[in-house]
C-alpha cells in the first residue's frame, strides 16, 4: 500500500473542492464518498468519484448547516477526513488540526481540535454550522483590552480560558488586520513601522522571531501555555479551539506545543503554520493596498507593516529550534518548563489520537 501521510480537502467555492493526497508514491484506483457523520465505518455515506489522482478539483456543494466529512477507500482500507478550512462566513482561518501523522504510527483525530481567527466576526449564516461543530472549550490567547475591544461571540462553547502570553508584537500583527493598533490608533502602527526602518530594519522577521523565542523563555507566556495545554489535558474539555486574533503566531505557538506533545513531525507543524497564509491568499492584496493607504504611499512602510501580517516558517521554526536546543524535545519541554506532567500527556493522546486504518 502507498505510504500516504494526509488527506484534505480544501472548498475553493459554494461547488469547487480541491483534494489533497500527500504521498510520494503513485496511486492505484480509490473511490471517494462524504458523509455527515464522523465515523470512517458509516454505511450512510454517498459515493463521489473514482481516481488515482493526488491532486483533484471537484464539484461537490457542502452542506452551510451540518460538518461534511469525506471517506477514502482504497485497497480494502479507509481513512477518514475533512476540510481543513473550515467554510464559515466572517472566518477565513477556522481549521481542524486532524489527520496528521505522529511518530507512533497514530493520527490526530478529525472534530476535536480547532484553531481560528476571533469570533467577533462569525455571521449569522454560519451560527448554526459552526455550533454544529459541539465545542465545548475556548482557549483564547488575546490581551484583556483585545478582548475587551472584540467580544467573541458565542459558539455554544461551555466555558472559555483566556491565556494571555503578554504578547505585544503578536498583538500589533493581529491588530493590523482591522487597521488598528492596541491602543486605537493607525498612526502609531505607522511610526512604529518609520522607526524601525529609521533604524535599518526593512521588515518585521526579527521582532516576530524575537515575539517566537519570547513565547519559549517568558514567565508570563509560560504561564500562559502551560494553563491552555492542562485546560486541554481534560477529556471534558474536548472538542476544544484555540485562538488569538488572526489564529498565526499566538495559536501558531499553542498548537505547535500540543501537536509536538502529540508525536507530529517538524514538517506537519511547519506546514500547519504555513496554512494561514493559505487561508488569507484571498486577503492579503487587499490587505497590503489598505496598508499603503494607511502609510500614505510610502512602500517601505506599508511592506514592513505587511511583514507582521505575512505568515514565515522561519517565525515558528525559531521557536521549535530553541526548545530542540535548550530542552531536547517539545515534550521535555512540556515537562520541565510548563509542569505538564506524564499523566497529562497521556490523556492529551487518548483524547487526541487514534489508530487509523490507512
Amino acid at each position: 500500500m502507498a505510504n500516504i501521510e494526509l488527506i484534505e480537502v480544501f472548498f475553493i467555492d459554494d461547488t469547487k473542492n480541491q483534494l489533497h493526497i500527500h504521498t510520494n508514491d503513485e496511486l492505484t484506483m480509490y473511490k471517494l464518498y462524504w458523509t455527515f457523520e464522523n465515523d470512517v465505518h458509516t454505511t450512510n455515506k454517498e459515493y463521489l468519484l473514482t481516481s488515482n489522482e493526488k491532486d483533484l478539483i471537484f464539484d461537490f456543494q457542502y452542506s452551510k448547516e451540518k460538518r461534511t466529512y469525506f471517506i477514502f477507500e482504497y485497497e480494502n482500507a479507509s481513512l477518514l477526513f475533512s476540510y481543513r478550512i473550515l467554510p464559515v462566513d466572517g472566518l477565513y482561518n477556522l481549521r481542524d488540526i486532524g489527520g496528521y501523522k505522529t511518530s507512533d504510527g497514530k493520527r490526530i483525530k478529525w472534530g476535536v481540535g480547532f484553531r481560528s481567527d476571533y469570533l467577533i466576526q462569525v455571521q449569522e449564516s454560519s451560527m448554526e454550522y459552526i455550533k454544529n461543530l459541539k465545542i465545548k472549550t475556548i482557549i483564547d490567547y488575546r490581551s484583556p483590552d483585545e478582548i475587551e475591544q472584540s467580544p467573541n461571540k458565542n459558539i455554544g462553547e461551555n466555558e472559555t480560558f483566556v491565556c494571555n502570553p503578554n504578547a505585544s508584537i503578536a498583538e500589533m500583527a493581529g491588530a493590523l488586520q482591522s487597521g488598528e493598533s492596541a491602543d486605537g490608533s493607525r498612526e502609531h502602527m505607522v511610526d512604529h513601522a518609520r522607526k524601525q526602518i529609521a533604524n535599518g530594519i526593512e521588515n518585521g522577521d526579527e521582532n516576530m522571531v524575537r515575539q517566537q523565542l519570547s513565547f519559549v523563555s517568558e514567565p508570563r507566556a509560560q504561564e500562559a501555555f502551560s494553563k491552555a495545554l492542562s485546560v486541554l489535558a481534560n477529556e471534558s474539555h474536548a472538542p476544544s479551539l484555540q485562538h488569538c486574533r488572526g489564529g498565526k503566531d499566538r495559536t501558531g505557538f499553542g498548537l505547535m506545543l500540543l501537536e509536538g506533545i502529540l508525536g507530529v513531525s517538524e514538517n506537519d507543524m511547519v506546514y500547519d503554520y504555513l496554512l494561514t497564509r493559505k487561508a488569507r491568499e484571498e486577503k492579503s492584496k487587499r490587505y497590503y493596498e489598505n496598508f499603503l493607504k494607511m502609510a500614505e504611499g510610502d512602500i517601505k512602510v506599508a511592506d514592513y507593516m505587511f511583514s507582521l501580517f505575512d505568515t514565515k516558517d522561519i517565525y515558528i521554526q525559531a521557536s521549535m529550534k530553541r526548545i530542540k536546543n535548550d530542552y531536547g524535545s517539545i515534550c521535555a519541554y512540556a515537562k520541565d518548563v510548563l509542569h505538564i506532567d506524564d499523566e497529562q500527556i497521556e490523556v492529551l493522546k487518548s483524547i487526541y489520537l487514534e489508530d487509523t486504518e490507512i
